[in-house]
């Protein structure tokens, strides 16, 4: 009963993790149909964004859930550290596992960005969002 509870309250951020790992692991020949961008660092900007949407994902399923701050080390392990070690996790197998994709520390150093961001962002706008709906 437990396990269904998660999937019914935390499908969002079980999508988005499944999504983000779609896009890692498919093979890049995937995207060749896509148009093409010629933007520096665009890898970077959607691995920042990315892991961003994981990272707001997950706080608002896990605010919107609980509704007191007694559990901060939790919700610190699943909200930020989690994405985190999955994007570290996610560049190790795609160097590992998944040729011709390689690892590359700085699409890391980006996920940790996009973590980053989203902590700042979600600490400042989902109180005005929950603020507005009360109204």
């Amino acid at each position: 009963m437990r396990l269904l509870n998660i999937f019914r309250y935390y499908w969002k951020s079980i999508f988005m993790v499944l999504f983000i790992q779609y896009l890692s692991f498919t093979s890049p020949a995937t995207f060749d149909k896509l148009p093409s961008l010629e933007i520096p660092n665009l890898d970077k900007l959607v691995h920042l964004l990315m892991y961003a949407g994981l990272t707001a994902v997950l706080i608002w399923d896990f605010k919107m859930r609980r509704k007191s701050n007694s559990r901060l080390r939790f919700f610190v392990l699943i909200c930020v550290f989690f994405p985190i070690l999955f994007g570290g996790i996610v560049e190790i197998l795609q160097s590992a596992c998944f040729a011709p994709r390689t690892a590359d520390w700085f699409d890391w150093l980006a996920d940790i960005s996009g973590v980053l961001c989203a902590c700042l962002a979600m600490r400042f706008i989902r109180p005005r969002i929950l603020s507005k709906s009360v109204r």
